[in-house]
């Protein structure tokens, strides 16, 4: 039994066939890249200029239009709705959003119960859910749309009518 023992160890070794598939690597240098992609189509997506907001106070908004071209994008909330938390973390944070907001004045008030608040609700026939409006200096809607919006509805009530609008400059 020695010698079948030795002629083994004596025998060269085999090569190992091929591997077939894809190696661990590829796999881990491909999950990398499609991270990092991930991570830059994100930043692209939510970077741009910040919007420029005059809270709670129209007058001073509607009183930076010195053109009658010029308009100002009014948004009304409630402060603890959840639909308005879900716009500012989804909408205003979004560049498709904020870049067509550098157009306009853009004014965003908190509706209470005081007075001034109710005048509003009354004005604008805010129904409880966020309103987006765009507004010419005297104070009329050129464009209007409520609840939680989607791209697409941000660009046809809030973008296109912000793009008609003359810009207002820095």
């Amino acid at each position: 039994m020695s010698e079948n023992s030795s002629s083994d160890s004596a025998a060269p070794a085999e090569p190992l066939p091929p591997r077939k598939g894809v190696s661990a690597w590829a796999v881990v240098v491909f999950l990398a890249l499609l991270g990092a992609l991930l991570v830059i189509n994100q930043v692209a997506a939510t970077s741009g200029p910040p919007i420029r907001w005059i809270e709670n106070d129209l007058d001073a908004a509607l009183a930076r239009l010195s053109d009658p071209g010029h308009r100002v994008f009014l948004y009304l909330y409630e402060p603890n709705d959840p639909v308005h938390a879900r716009n500012e973390r989804e909408v205003f944070r979004q560049r498709w959003a904020r870049t067509p907001l550098t157009r306009v004045v853009c004014c965003r008030i908190a509706l209470g119960s005081d007075a001034a608040s109710n005048r509003l609700r009354v004005e604008f026939n805010y129904q409880g859910k966020p309103l987006f409006l765009i507004l010419t200096k005297s104070r009329v809607v050129t464009s209007r749309t409520e609840g939680a919006v989607t791209e697409k509805e941000f660009y046809t009530y809030v973008t296109e009518p912000a793009n008609r609008a003359r810009s207002i400059g820095p």
